[in-house]
């Protein structure tokens, strides 16, 4: 029987090709095979799983954290369940959380990336076998247990793969998640933040929770925001991230309003803005929501004199 396995991304195609070689020890009869390209990629991936799974097979979606909020997932998931029994497909959820999977997967039967899930799943593929060739209830979880140790080991591997991907699926283009993840994950000392309105980007309760990890481990951020006096509630929230009064936390509100905006219109993330390695970030605001761009290297140093001017007031005290 086959089994389809479906991947988006570097982290989901290693997912699938440890399932793909694995499977065989356990149920000699199930022939798996990897969709050959990335499926956001390739052609309609809907019609190609529909048509695999007319014949007698089973259909595996390895959802990886890069891959589960892409618009197009959900798009195919809801025009595989308009052409198959959705009980033949199973989503596997890599380290995803089941309550963060939102639209159309919800409605598949999940499996998640633990023991016992797992073994559910095996014997929903044994399940879907002829039953001459279906395995007992007894061989099949003898026969799981002796090879479980092989599969768990390559998904420990695979789970030490770095999350590289986009949410958007493009490498250009960024979301304030994958922002968070990029700042909790580079090895920069220095951050700044430059924001009109920290309250939209800065204090997130997502990004709240990396900045805080990250000064933990040494990484010092500068904001840098309009003056509203003394009693700037935003300066006021930024301040309360550095509970321990490491001094991890600078604030720089020197220049007037109308200043700041003639030179930052958005907010702008600066990684190692201090080094000569600095990666540039800015926000992108559609009728849709919020996306982040990378600038050039050229752009980068570009961007850094710009606000390092601001930050130390110069600009103000010119305009």
């Amino acid at each position: 029987m086959k089994v389809f396995l479906s991947w988006s991304g570097t982290k989901s195609q290693a997912v699938a090709t440890a399932f793909h070689d694995w499977l065989p020890y356990v149920i000699q009869t199930a022939k798996p095979f990897i969709s050959t390209g990335d499926i956001d990629k390739g052609n309609r991936w809907s019609e190609v799983l529909a048509k695999e799974l007319r014949e007698d097979a089973y259909g595996i979606i390895c959802i990886t954290q890069d891959n589960f909020k892409k618009p197009w997932i959900n798009f195919e998931a809801g025009a595989i369940s308009k052409a198959i029994d959705i009980s033949y497909v199973s989503p596997f959820l890599f380290n995803v959380d089941p309550a963060d999977i939102q639209g159309p997967l919800q409605q598949f039967q999940f499996t998640v990336n633990k023991k016992d899930d797992i073994f559910n799943l095996v014997r929903s593929i044994n399940n879907r076998l002829d039953p001459a060739h279906q395995l007992s209830y007894q061989i099949l979880s003898e026969v799981f247990e002796v090879w479980w140790p092989k599969l768990e080991c390559k998904l420990a591997e695979v789970a030490k793969l770095p999350d590289a991907e986009t949410q958007t699926g493009f490498d250009w283009l960024y979301t304030l998640e994958d922002l968070g993840r990029i700042q909790a994950t580079v090895g920069c000392q220095c951050i700044w933040f430059i924001t009109p309105d920290p309250f939209r980007n800065a204090l997130t309760d997502d990004i709240k929770k990396v900045i805080r990890s990250n000064m933990a481990r040494g990484v010092t951020y500068t904001f840098i925001i309009p003056s509203a006096g003394e009693q700037n509630v935003a300066k006021q929230a930024l301040q309360h991230l550095d509970n321990s009064n490491s001094g991890k936390i600078r604030i720089n509100d020197k220049s007037s309003a109308e200043a700041f905006l003639k030179v930052a219109v958005t907010d702008y993330l600066l990684l190692n803005a201090d080094s000569g390695e600095v990666e540039v970030f800015v926000e992108l605001r559609t009728g849709s929501g919020s996306y982040w761009l990378k600038v050039d290297d050229k752009a980068a140093i570009g961007f850094v004199m710009r606000f390092r001017a601001l930050a130390t007031a110069e600009l103000a005290a010119t305009a």
